[in-house]
């Protein structure tokens, strides 16, 4: 994220209806964590040297990170391995609960990002991802991008956010945004004839990956995240067909809410190649269902 889109964010959130003093807090927050990416980006720079290249560096940290002390069933496996494609990213274990980030810095982590600091907060947080999620509102949307014409979308989303209470330009900005997702993932050729990107696994995995985040952090028991993290497990198989659906699903997901960036974009996309092409990855190890 640069300045300007940090004042984009900004603008959003006082259309929303944040006061002032609640953006600024947002605002450091922001600008601390964009401070941290650029360090962190001169770290990795530094690094790069042990590697003998940049490529090399890049390797390094998208590799297939796998705890061997790890004590969990197959089926519990298999369900950690649905957040895959956030745990790879962040270098995290992939056939384990425990992440390999040590209490602090999930705690950090839930913090800055989820507004998390404690297991009350954390069991709602999940509860509500559980129940409904953003998953509800993309059905909406996806309803109005099958109306006859743009106007009438935007009617029949207008008459939907009136009802539920919801910020009208937040709504529109993700149906643009899947507007897009789609023109570029039919570009790549990435949606399959018939399969619908499906929202689920945005909701579920965050679910997963907040249990194991809030497990190393403390604040649930191991049965507690594992019980979370197995709820998602039969939604998941009705719903998606193989791992590359799931994933792309995911991929979707992320750019109706987030924004189409195509960069990263095509980081996952080269993350899910490794995941379904790496002898190590639960993806190869683990069949679907």
């Amino acid at each position: 994220m640069n300045q300007q889109q940090l004042e984009q964010y900004l603008q959003q959130l006082r259309s929303m209806g944040l006061t002032e003093d609640a953006i600024a807090m947002y605002r450091q927050q922001m600008e601390q964590a964009m401070q941290f990416s650029a360090n962190l980006g001169n770290q990795f720079n530094q690094f790069a040297s042990m590697f003998g290249s940049q490529q090399g560096l890049h390797d390094a940290v998208n590799a297939v990170r796998l705890n061997e002390a790890a004590t969990l069933s197959t089926g519990e496996q298999w369900a950690v391995a649905c957040g895959a494609d956030v745990a790879f990213a962040n270098g995290q274990y992939l056939n384990d609960l425990a992440t390999g980030l040590d209490k602090s810095t999930c705690r950090q982590l839930l913090s800055d990002w989820w507004d998390i600091d404690g297991t009350e907060e954390l069991q709602e947080r999940i509860a509500i991802l559980k129940e409904s999620g953003s998953r509800v509102e993309y059905d909406i949307i996806w309803q109005a991008l099958n109306t006859v014409s743009i106007k009438e979308s935007k009617a029949f989303l207008r008459e939907y956010v009136a009802d539920a209470g919801l910020d009208e330009e937040t709504v529109l900005d993700h149906m643009r945004n899947t507007r897009d997702a789609l023109e570029l993932f039919a570009e790549k050729q990435l949606l399959e004839p018939g399969l619908q990107p499906e929202m689920l696994i945005w909701d579920f995995a965050r679910i997963i990956n907040l249990s194991r985040g809030g497990f190393d952090a403390g604040y649930l028991t191991r049965e507690q995240a594992l019980e979370h993290i197995m709820f998602c497990v039969p939604a998941i198989q009705r719903v998606y067909t193989s791992w590359k659906h799931l994933s792309i699903s995911y991929q979707f997901a992320r750019c109706v809410w987030n924004g189409v960036d195509e960069e990263e974009a095509e980081e996952f996309l080269q993350n899910m190649e490794v995941l379904l092409t790496d002898p190590k990855s639960p993806w190869m190890t683990l069949p679907w269902k």
